[in-house]
């Protein structure tokens, strides 16, 4: 028996609306906005393999100020975003913005993959909410060398910042100073000296005096940081071992360091220096061949390491949106990017794979991350933790004063500084 035309007619109708509701198909789609970052193609790479095993689009959204945009432009499409820096997270959690992290990211995942000081630092102490996670770290606790200078004064092993001291008082001399310290950095100047401190207070007060004095619970005159601002003195000062001395450190450009360090004519073996010392060194001149890294020397704490990165907050919670968070700090994000000869990424996720990882000096700075974050020892940078007209500014302008006027004026230094809590 034939069919009737009613029935061609509606087979013909059903077979072109399937047809043009498959091609007109676009998977749901999720915009992650975040700052402009070099590896970003390696990043893509990692986005577009969750794209195709979620089928779900996603788009990233640089933004030069990613906190500020999201303030300003409430009627933007953002689901997820990079934050770089802890204090934005809680900032945009506070406002309403960024949507407290449990909602899309179950607690005990959480504690799983991440330390209690990551989580901590992203939990707003005005209302005991998490805002954030983490996604990837940068290391500072790091000091620099030029390999065939180290080499000529014997290859020394550090086993604390008193052998550092001992040795840097051994071997310099008038006219052949180990260290390139110089610290200038125009409005900014006094945030590598900060650094500094910040080693000093982790690996010396250790983390709990450290997380006082990042949440500005401890004052600067307290014996505490008083003591580990004089340390810093301990080696700054000493004759002849800093080039150009104390007046040059804070008039002269910092990335100046790098340069002079792997200069023959220059006597520098040192620098202290976080990762961030890799932007500037001559292009013409190679990791491990030419200038290499130890961690900061310590008997105590020595996994310790402070660092920087990046969080992730979310934005507009949809099942896509917590698909793809989930698979940002999934234990296997980012094998390929790793992967990657001159990659530099460093999960924050201390489940990460160092096997993953193919660059030399991105495994070495790795593995010194991951074993402060098993011991939870990696404490970010504290003047990021501190309010902002404090961390960014009275306490770079109190090291600047410190290095400049030497330590016989510290307590002028640490009561103006008090002052500004």
């Amino acid at each position: 028996m034939g069919l009737d035309n009613r029935n061609i007619f509606f087979i013909i109708f059903l077979i072109v609306t399937v047809l043009f509701s498959w091609l007109a198909y676009q998977p749901d789609e999720v915009i992650i906005g975040g700052p402009f970052f070099p590896e970003m193609d390696y990043f893509q790479e990692e986005l577009d393999e969750i794209s195709r095993t979620e089928n779900i689009k996603i788009k990233y959204f640089p933004v030069s100020d990613i906190e500020t945009y999201l303030i300003e432009v409430s009627d933007n499409d953002i689901d997820l975003a990079i934050i770089p820096n802890p204090q934005g997270v809680v900032n945009l959690g506070q406002r309403n913005i960024a949507i407290p992290i449990n909602k899309a990211i179950d607690q005990e995942n959480l504690n799983n993959k991440f330390s209690d000081h990551l989580i901590e630092i992203t939990t707003s102490k005005k209302d005991n909410t998490n805002y954030g996670v983490w996604f990837r770290l940068i290391p500072n606790s790091l000091i620099w060398y030029d390999v065939e200078k180290f080499k000529s004064i014997g290859s020394p092993e550090f086993e604390s910042y008193e052998d550092m001291i001992s040795f840097t008082k051994d071997f310099s001399s008038k006219g052949s100073p180990l260290w390139c310290l110089d610290i200038e950095s125009g409005a900014s100047t006094g945030w590598i000296a900060t650094n500094w401190l910040e080693d000093l207070i982790l690996h010396q007060q250790g983390p709990d005096v450290y997380d006082q004095w990042a949440n500005q619970e401890l004052l600067s005159g307290s014996d505490e940081i008083t003591l580990s601002m004089l340390e810093i003195g301990k080696l700054i000062f000493i004759e002849d071992a800093v080039f150009g001395g104390n007046k040059r450190m804070v008039r002269k450009e910092f990335r100046n360091n790098y340069r002079n360090l792997l200069d023959e004519k220059n006597s520098c073996v040192f620098s202290w220096s976080g990762h961030f010392a890799t932007n500037y060194f001559p292009s013409d001149r190679d990791y491990s061949s030419d200038y290499d890294f130890f961690k900061f020397p310590s008997q105590n704490n020595k996994d310790g390491m402070v660092g920087i990165g990046d969080a992730l907050i979310v934005v507009n919670q949809t099942r896509e949106s917590k698909t793809v968070i989930n698979a940002l700090i999934d234990d296997n994000f980012g094998k390929k990017w790793m992967s990657k000869n001159d990659s530099t990424y460093i999960p924050a996720n201390k489940n990460f794979k160092i096997s993953s990882i193919n660059n030399e000096l991105t495994i070495k700075e790795a593995k010194l991350i991951k074993n402060s974050l098993e011991k939870d020892l990696f404490r970010y940078d504290a003047s990021e933790l501190m309010e902002r007209r404090i961390g960014a500014d009275s306490l770079w302008y109190a090291m600047t004063k410190y290095i400049e006027l030497t330590s016989k004026y510290i307590d002028e230094v640490t009561e103006e500084l008090d002052f500004s809590y």
